[in-house]
Parts: C-alpha cells; sequence; structure tokens
C-alpha cells in the first residue's frame, strides 16, 4: 500500500498495521487457551519477520525498505504473542511506532530535500546537507538495530528471551538472525542515503536544504522517546513500569499456562543471550558501513551496485538466485498478478457472463414471455357482444363433449 509519507508514518507504522497484533493481545485468554494455536501464531510471525527482512536487503526505495521493514517488525510482534511475551509484544509495538514514524518522516524530509528523488542509489553524501534528518534518523536506525540502551534493544532483548526461556528454541534462533538482518538492511539505507559521494542529479544537489522546522521538529520530538523510552518505561528488564501496566491484563493467562520465570538476571542466561544479539547486531552495523559506507572498488562505490556488478559477485559465490529473489520480492507480487489478477479475472470474467447471460437472462426472459402473452391475450377482448356468445358456446360444447367421453368410458 503505497500513501504520502505523513501517512505512512501515522498508519503504517504505528496504528493501522498495529491493529491485528493489539487484537491478539486483548484476546490473550483466549489464545492462552490454545497452545496449539499460539505455536501456529509464533510461526507465522517469525516467518513474517525474516521473509520482510530479506525482502528489505536489495529494495533501493527508501520507502520500501521501511515498509518491509515495518512487515518484519510486525512479525517480530506476532512471535511475542505466540510465545506468550505478551507484555514484551506490546513493549515493541509501542516503541516500533515512536522509531518508525520517526524513520518514515525522515525519509520524506530525504525526499524534500533531493527534489522528490526515492532511489537511494541517488542520493548519498547528505549527512553533511541536512543534518538534523540525518542524526534523528540515525537515532531511528540505531533503535530499531536494537542497540542498547534505546527502545529497541529492550523490547527485542525481551521477545528474544522470552522465547528461548519458553522453550521455542527455534523462534530465538531464528529471531537472532532476524536481528543481524535488521540492523544490515537500516545501515545500508543509512549508508547509501547519507555516507560516501553524493550520487545526487547535479541539477538537484545545488539545490538541496534542510527541511523547515515543521518538518524536523516532528523528527526531533520522535528521536526522544526512541531513544529514551526503554530506559523510562522499560527498565530493569521484564518488570519496568510497563510490565506492572499490563500485569493485570495477562497474568491470569500467564497463570492459567502454568509458566512461572525466574527473575531477569544480567548476569544469568538473559545477560548472555543480551550480549550475543548485541554482538551480532554490531558486527552487522560494521558490515554495513563497510559495503555501503565506504569504497568497495569491487562492487562499486557507496551507492547500490549495478544489477550487472551484482550477479557478477553473487555469481562467484552462489548467491545470484537469492539476490534477484529478493530484488523481486520473492516474486510475491508475480505470484498475486498470477492467482488474483490473470486467473482471478478470468474466474470473474466467467462468473459475471454466467450472471449476465443465465441469471439476468432467465429472469428477463420470463419478464419478455409474460409480458407477450399478456399482450396476445387481451386481443380475446374485442368489446362485441357476439363474440362473447361465441365464446360461452365453444366452452358449453367443449364441456359437453368432455362429459360425453366420460360418461362413454
Amino acid at each position: 500500500m503505497e500513501g504520502p509519507t505523513p501517512v505512512s508514518a501515522l498508519i503504517h507504522a504505528a496504528t493501522m498495521v498495529n491493529a491485528g497484533v493489539y487484537l491478539v493481545a486483548r484476546c490473550n485468554p483466549i489464545f492462552g487457551a490454545a497452545p496449539g494455536v499460539m505455536v501456529v501464531v509464533a510461526a507465522i510471525g517469525i516467518f513474517t519477520a525474516v521473509l520482510a527482512a530479506s525482502i528489505a536487503f536489495t529494495q533501493t526505495d527508501i520507502k520500501r525498505v521501511l515498509a518491509y521493514s515495518t512487515i518484519s517488525q510486525l512479525g517480530y510482534m506476532f512471535a511475542a504473542l505466540g510465545v506468550g511475551a505478551w507484555t514484551a509484544a506490546i513493549f515493541h509495538l509501542m516503541s516500533h511506532g515512536f522509531f518508525k514514524g520517526l524513520l518514515f518522516l525522515g525519509s520524506g524530509s530525504v525526499i524534500h530535500a533531493v527534489g522528490d528523488e526515492q532511489d537511494m542509489r541517488k542520493m548519498g553524501g547528505l549527512a553533511r546537507k541536512i543534518p538534523i534528518t540525518y542524526v534523528t534518523m540515525l537515532i531511528g536506525s540505531v533503535a530499531i538495530a536494537g542497540v542498547p540502551p534505546l527502545a529497541g534493544f529492550f523490547s527485542k532483548d525481551e521477545i528474544l528471551g522470552g522465547a528461548f526461556k519458553s522453550g521455542f528454541l527455534w523462534v530465538w534462533a531464528i529471531g537472532f538472525v532476524v536481528a543481524g538482518m535488521t540492523a544490515f538492511y537500516m545501515f545500508r539505507l543509512m549508508g547509501m542515503t547519507f555516507w560516501g559521494p553524493s550520487h545526487v542529479d547535479p541539477e538537484v544537489e545545488q539545490h538541496i536544504h534542510e527541511s523547515p522546522t515543521t518538518m524536523t521538529r516532528p523528527l526531533i520530538l520522535l528521536a526522544i522517546p526512541a531513544a529514551a523510552l526503554g530506559l523510562l518505561i522499560g527498565f530493569p528488564p521484564e518488570s519496568g513500569l510497563l510490565h506492572q501496566w499490563l500485569a493485570p491484563v495477562f497474568e491470569a493467562t500467564i497463570a492459567a499456562g502454568g509458566r512461572t520465570e525466574a527473575a531477569y538476571s544480567f548476569f544469568g542466561i538473559d545477560g548472555g543471550l543480551a550480549i550475543v544479539t548485541t554482538g551480532l547486531v554490531a558486527i552487522a552495523i560494521i558490515a554495513a558501513w563497510r559495503l555501503f559506507g565506504v569504497d568497495m572498488p569491487a562492487i562499486g562505490l557507496h551507492a547500490e551496485p549495478r544489477p550487472d556488478q551484482v550477479r557478477e559477485v553473487s555469481a562467484r559465490r552462489g548467491l545470484d538466485f537469492l539476490y534477484r529473489g529478493s530484488a523481486a520480492k520473492w516474486w510475491f507480487d508475480d505470484l498475486n498478478n498470477l492467482l488474483f489478477v490473470v486467473w482471478g479475472g478470468r474466474l470473474a470474467g466467467a462468473v459475471w457472463w454466467f450472471d449476465r447471460v443465465v441469471i439476468d437472462g432467465t429472469v428477463n426472459g420470463v419478464g419478455t414471455v409474460t409480458t407477450q402473452a399478456g399482450l396476445r391475450l387481451r386481443r380475446v377482448q374485442t368489446g362485441h357482444v357476439q363474440n362473447y356468445a361465441l365464446g360461452i358456446a365453444i366452452g358449453l360444447i367443449a364441456m359437453a363433449l368432455g362429459y360425453f367421453l366420460i360418461a362413454v368410458r
């Protein structure tokens, strides 16, 4: 779904797309009573998270990267619901609303600065030219990547920790990988947009300037909770203000499940998981910075490599198919077109023909027959008495003839 950037920031980051997460969380007694369904929710969520993250890897439209990032983070939230980490899911919903709203509005500021251009391959070197947009988007990127102590770190850490301690090791393993993928594609976006030499059209570049305060002020206001929300309501982990607020909502379901957790221990499994995840995120950020923030002669400088260059490099590594699949969004758009536009269109055409010819034809045919019969039958009413007398006589003869035939038998 495409729309103006402020609309994306509002309903695609914080409200409309999160309705399903809120629904499942509010229906926690129902879902908690069906463990099998919870596993399905977790599976769909974590599959969505890794699939959307893999698509965001290769997108070149700045807003499209953020859109697939939103899908991936929604998958994270559903995975949390599926493993019973109810509060962590709502925590991530809240923190995601702030830093993803910030990133969407920041992308709008970038697009405004470069003359309505959305292709990141035609950007680069914008950090010095639009510093407020750059710093606020950097805060949002660090937050969504899960770097401590920003908001995304606390909510993601609780989701992964909840999955691990609940025995959903496969959810934790995939979520762990997705955490690294998220950090990579977000700093790929930052590198292609703000770092390295400029690839902006020379005619546009001389007009690049920071957005007006009506656009930058919301970025600053959103950057504050994106950075500090975790410390404000999520610290100490698993017992912060948010957990206290939501305890009455989820405590009955958690108790009915018979699962009790030990207190959060930084020097135990919780701290170990947090350190490992943060290490992976750091590696992914460094890799993205290395690939898209500094010179890489093998595949081009800073900006997105040309398709022929990517194919040359990925073919040597056996990754050509994966790159093409990610860039093509794993052919979901093609599948959607085939199923709903081509085949669906033909089925709709057949149903329309049946409705028009058979259904409407039958109804219209009955009406036509009735009308024509009435037009012909009214000719019997001539207004002449002799014709009526003749009709009566013929009727009497027919009745007499019928009675005679019956009597003879």
